[in-house]
């Protein structure tokens, strides 16, 4: 657990379904789809915003919804999945995952919804991370592969089983290279990653 930042799990209640989340941002007219923003919140922790601060909040309207603060109902998601996010990186990354379709949704859309997140994440982890260029090579190098995933449009010609794990390889990816920038910019020196394997 990072210092000075504790998440009970008490606290964290679960995420609504990927359909909910969309319609609750489709009522409030924002400009951002569920894997979008939570590719952006991600950006935001894993880039090394305070965790215990709620500047992500004003970076977030900024992005969605014009500098404007967000509807109760979108706040309220946006800081549910907030602290899912921080709950899962915080607890060596073993529960972190993106926010994409069921594995029962068309391969284009949730190929779609991949690239969204890339997208988002590369936005929130750009708005708060200003240093890149200090950063090892091999994050420097994984921010570029991540650009180019959110810049391919993956189009698979048909839905089989070879298409089904090149897309999972894909994500699998992502989930590491988030973790990665959370452990290089976010997690305390003095706080180090567990080597228990669950």
């Amino acid at each position: 657990m990072i210092n000075n930042y504790r998440v009970t799990q008490m606290s964290i209640e679960p995420l609504p379904s990927f359909t909910e989340i969309t319609e609750i941002l489709d009522e409030a007219d924002l400009f951002t789809s569920a894997s979008e923003l939570h590719g952006i919140l991600s950006g935001f922790i894993c880039g090394g915003i305070e965790l215990d601060s709620k500047s992500w909040l004003t970076h977030l309207n900024d992005v969605i919804n014009e500098g404007m603060g967000l509807p109760p109902k979108a706040k309220r998601l946006a800081n549910a999945i907030h602290g899912k996010v921080v709950s899962q990186v915080t607890d060596d990354g073993l529960g972190f995952s993106l926010l994409l379709p069921n594995d029962d949704k068309p391969l284009d859309d949730r190929c779609d919804a991949m690239s969204q997140w890339a997208q988002g994440f590369l936005v929130g982890f750009g708005m708060v991370q200003q240093a890149l260029n200090q950063a090892s090579e091999e994050v420097q190098e994984l921010i570029t592969d991540i650009r180019n995933i959110s810049q391919v449009s993956l189009d698979f010609e048909q839905e089989d089983e070879e298409s089904e794990i090149a897309y999972a390889e894909i994500v699998e990816y992502l989930r590491i290279g988030a973790m990665l920038c959370f452990n290089h910019f976010s997690r305390k020196p003095n706080t180090p990653i567990s080597k228990t394997i669950h």
